[in-house]
């Protein structure tokens, strides 16, 4: 990374009490990416902005905005009520969060005698509604929105909230926003807002967004490039280890008792896999005492609740301990953990760009930090050479084995899942959940199913047997493996227990349904869908939770179309109700006098 400069160098004159705050704040100097978009931002230009992860973006923009809001007047009783200046789009709540917290910290310098600056996140809670949002927006009129597409859009369509005051717009971590699962929400949000305001695009892979970009509104922009020559801070570790799929648990735990680090984020594939493996951790550190009593373990997922997710996140910051937190890249971009110096891929993900993210939160302000990333042996070791070529460059690294665990951990995995059968579904679960994740990688000449080490794999989730699906029957062939059973002795499926005594009930009431079933043709049937491809069963899952979230767009359009009407009602001409009854009464006597209406020449 280039020199950072001294805030006095600015090209641009900052309020007093900001550089106050850049000072208690510890911001002793200025980074390039700061020193090359504040000037810019505060003024009138339009920025798109690359940088590498932990380089100052979010200073980069939170101080034009503060600049923005005392030149344009914001700051006075002229603002209007249901009106707000900027507005900040950011791709996960997590990182909503964190702009939140850094806005705060430097409105906590404002001026006590001036008009108050205020800022509101908007991202979707279960205990908070819109309406809720909406009605604290309307009493403490904030200058300044942050939030999440969808919340941040079902907000922008309330009535009662007025978008043309709106100044400035940034989009953080732009290139996610701009992607397929984001992009109409932004796109609709930017046409709420006025084509006359200033617009900024922040991210390490903006280059990413390809063409998108174009589509945001920008008007006279500039693009500020820093630090492109090298992927990643200078003070940043980049490695990779090719590993056997089923050693990676192990090495894991390897890593967290004998490595030296703070904190450290480990990353896994989906957010089943995150639940799994936690409670598998915490049983080997309480029962079997094979991880080590210091490492506190925390785990993060986008399923869970915003309030637990939050909670974590807090904990995992705030603790003085040695700490892994295991997610996924629902924490891979922008979160700012200042301890992190540890960051492990246990699979590399399925958006190479992505990669450069989960790195990026360590080695962050030029501290030291250090990534390694999970390589499967074989096809896999193809994606460093990928990667060489778009200037991301892994040093290859082997990991010795911890002597305690050399052997067993697979006989303690299966020990472990033996105890309890919902545990044999979670880790089964787990599995499908990855070899789906796996076929949607973006590199797929690199990461494909027909080379997949299926067994090992299975024994990296502490399966004894490999599950019913249509990609094992397609690519997975074996003399030796005998109707999936990856143990000598199989085990008896129908004495595998629940701990929990109503699914067990459940399950032993549908076995005996079974037994009893005497019609040949429905045994069958019954017995197919009970062995059905557990791949089948996701995508049915899926099906319906699609079904499930079309049913709720739609009820959310009736409702915004009642709310609409509702609120033009009295402006509008509407039938006197009379006259509806009348016209109602007339229909029926037709119908009862053997008048018909309509042509049924056709049938």
């Amino acid at each position: 990374m280039a020199e950072s400069l001294s805030w006095e160098q600015l090209n641009y004159p900052v309020q007093d009490w900001i550089q106050r705050a850049i000072e208690v704040l510890g911001f002793d100097a200025m980074t390039p990416v700061q020193a090359s978009t504040i000037p810019l931002f505060s003024r009138n230009k339009d920025v798109v902005v690359e940088s590498v992860t932990g380089s100052g973006k979010t200073v980069a923009f939170v101080v034009p905005i503060l600049e923005r809001i005392i030149s344009d007047g914001a700051n006075s009783t002229a603002f209007k009520k249901g009106h707000f200046h900027s507005l900040i789009v950011t791709p996960t709540r997590e990182l909503s969060n964190q702009i939140q917290s850094v806005i705060q910290s430097f409105l906590d310098h404002y001026p006590g005698d001036s008009y108050p600056i205020k800022s509101q996140l908007l991202v979707g809670t279960s205990q908070k509604t819109v309406r809720d949002d909406v009605t604290k927006f309307l009493e403490e009129r904030p200058q300044i929105l942050v939030g999440t597409p969808g919340r941040v859009l079902d907000f922008l369509q309330m009535p009662s909230v007025k978008t043309l005051s709106c100044n400035m717009v940034v989009l953080d971590e732009a290139d996610r926003l701009l992607d397929s699962d984001f992009f109409k929400d932004v796109e609709k949000i930017l046409r709420t807002l006025p084509k006359q305001r200033r617009t900024g695009l922040f991210s390490a892979t903006i280059s990413e967004a390809g063409n998108q970009i174009f589509k945001t509104g920008l008007r006279n922009p500039v693009k500020v490039t820093v630090n492109s020559s090298k992927k990643g801070p200078a003070s940043l570790g980049l490695f990779y280890t090719v590993i056997d799929p089923q050693e990676k648990l192990l090495q894991l735990i390897n890593i967290l008792n004998n490595y030296k680090f703070k904190k450290c984020i480990a990353y896994f594939p989906t957010c089943i896999s995150v639940t799994f493996f936690y409670s598998f951790l915490q049983y080997l550190q309480r029962e079997k005492k094979l991880l080590s009593d210091e490492v506190m373990v925390y785990s993060l997922h986008g399923k869970l609740q915003t309030a637990s997710r939050m909670k974590t996140l807090e904990n995992f910051t705030d603790t003085v301990n040695k700490a892994v937190l295991l997610t996924t890249d629902v924490a891979a971009r922008g979160i700012d953990i200042s301890d992190v110096d540890l960051v492990v891929q246990l699979d590399p993900p399925t958006d190479t760009s992505v990669l450069l993210h989960r790195c990026g939160r360590t080695g962050r302000a030029n501290r030291i930090g250090k990534a390694i990333t999970f390589i499967n042996e074989g096809r896999e070791e193809d994606l460093i050479p990928f990667l060489e070529v778009k200037d991301v460059h892994l040093q290859k690294m082997t990991l010795k084995k911890d002597e305690l665990l050399k052997e067993g951990i697979y006989e303690v995995f299966k020990e472990w899942i033996l105890q309890d059968r919902a545990r044999f579904d979670l880790s089964v679960r787990s599995y499908v959940a990855f070899i789906k994740y796996y076929s949607k990688h973006s590199a797929s000449s690199i990461f494909r199913l027909q080379s997949l080490d299926y067994v090992g794999l299975a024994k990296m989730y502490g399966l004894f047997r490999l599950p019913r699906m249509p990609e094992i029957t397609k690519y997975f062939k074996s003399d030796t493996i005998k109707d999936g059973w990856l143990v000598d002795q199989p085990i008896d499926m129908d004495r595998f227990a629940y701990k929990d005594k109503k699914h067990e009930a459940a399950r032993l009431e549908k076995l005996k349904d079974l037994e009893n079933i005497k019609d040949k043709k429905k045994l069958k049937f019954e017995l197919k869908k009970k062995n059905m491809a557990w791949s089948n069963k996701t995508e049915s899952k899926e099906t319906k939770a699609e079904r499930k979230m079309k049913v709720e767009l739609k009820r959310k359009a009736i409702e915004e179309q009642i709310e609409k009407e509702e609120g033009n009602a009295r402006d509008e001409v509407t039938e006197d109700w009379k006259d509806i009854v009348l016209k109602n009464k007339k229909r029926k006597q037709m119908q009862s006098s053997g008048g018909m209406q309509g042509s049924f020449d056709d049938l």
